[in-house]
């Protein structure tokens, strides 16, 4: 199904499949300039969500020296043992609070 909508910045008439980043035939112009805008900032928002609630744990490169990847490995098992702890702390309070 195929729609027309006129361009903000030419004028002129094109076709539009009612996607957000539909080009105008005459001028290549954003026919839906708002509805781009829209989309970018729910794209930022979401970044900004997924990392004010992610983790960030040591990574382990295998191109470090053996004694930096040992250190690398008890400091991870620390970060895993500390997080396990708070989320088991947390599930109990939910379970205790009903």
């Amino acid at each position: 199904m195929n729609a027309s909508k006129k361009c903000p910045n030419c004028g002129q008439w094109s076709r539009w499949n009612q996607n957000p980043t539909d080009r105008c035939e005459h001028c290549n112009s954003i026919l839906d300039p708002v509805a781009v805008a829209r989309q970018q900032a729910r794209e930022e928002r979401r970044q900004e969500e997924e990392e004010r609630f992610s983790i960030k744990l040591i990574e382990l490169n295998p191109d470090d020296p053996w004694y930096k990847q040992i250190f690398k490995r008890v400091g991870l098992g620390f970060q895993i043992a500390f997080v396990s702890i708070i989320s088991f702390i947390l599930w109990l309070i939910a379970l205790l609070a009903g």
